[in-house]
């Protein structure tokens, strides 16, 4: 009996290890608010927030991003003649520096497709972004943050230091689980 669930339990782990080895994805999280301005251009606080999930792929070096922001409008980080704000960097993009630190703009998402108006706020979704493979180490140290400008906020209105969790639960379990089956094996 032991050996009908060593025979299944071995290769699923084995399996489900070398996949999150292997893996190309790199998945990071952001949640954005004024709390997290460094010297904000705008002492008037601002009631707006934002949760932000970033994909990078390794084997490619593209990024996917999609963020949903709420009491900031489009026409917030718009000119009122149209076209986003900010120029070729826009509105919203990646800078590079830990929390409590301003630093450069690594990632301009500055495509007005990227933005839709919601009613309540906005969504930013892009997809096939470069990013450069430098900014691997970065972004799992955690010295990466998202930050969103608008008209009256020039340095930022809401910013999140993105985040990459860590090891999932399911991927430690397994490990104890096949350590179990073998500690049990040679007891036998």
């Amino acid at each position: 009996m032991q050996r009908s669930i060593l025979k299944i339990l071995v290769p699923c782990l084995l399996l489900a290890a070398s996949g999150a080895a292997h893996s190309a994805l790199i998945t990071a999280f952001a949640d954005l608010d004024y709390a997290q301005e460094i010297s904000p251009s705008n002492p008037t606080p601002s009631s707006a927030s934002g949760a932000a999930k970033v994909v990078f792929d390794t084997a490619t070096g593209l990024l996917d991003l999609s963020a949903a922001i709420t009491g900031i409008a489009l026409a917030d980080i718009t000119f009122p003649s149209g076209g986003l704000a900010f120029g070729v960097a826009g509105p919203f993009h990646i800078h590079q520096a830990a929390v409590g630190a301003n630093g450069p703009i690594v990632v301009p998402f500055n495509a007005q497709s990227f933005f839709t108006d919601t009613g309540s706020g906005l969504s930013i979704s892009a997809t096939g972004v470069g990013f450069d493979a430098a900014l691997v180490a970065p972004l799992l140290a955690g010295e990466l943050y998202l930050n969103l400008h608008s008209l009256d906020y020039g340095s930022g209105e809401i910013r999140g230091q993105l985040a990459v969790p860590e090891p999932g639960v399911g991927a430690l379990l397994s490990i104890g689980l096949l350590g179990l089956v073998f500690s049990r094996r040679r007891r036998l």
